[in-house]
């Protein structure tokens, strides 16, 4: 789990397949984050965002399997 204050001041999300874009659009619907949109990249940015703010909960709580439509990059959970 990762500790509070431990979320990167980004989250850099490539979409994995076609559900990625209703996770993605429901995770920013959800916290107001700002985000960037490519073709097969997302970007959210915290900067000014409550600290509050849970994205990985969130993105539980959208679709308990989002790891098989979105990959988070910079998720300081995953092994290198």
């Amino acid at each position: 789990m990762i500790e509070p204050g431990g979320m990167p001041k980004t989250l850099i999300f490539t979409k994995l397949d076609a559900g990625a874009d209703r996770i993605l659009d429901e995770l920013g619907r959800r916290t107001g984050l700002a985000s960037r949109d490519g073709a097969d990249r997302r970007i959210f940015d915290f900067e000014g965002a409550p600290g509050d703010i849970d994205a990985i909960r969130e993105l539980e709580a959208i679709d308990p399997r989002w790891p098989e439509h979105v990959r988070l990059e910079n998720n300081p959970e995953r092994p290198d």
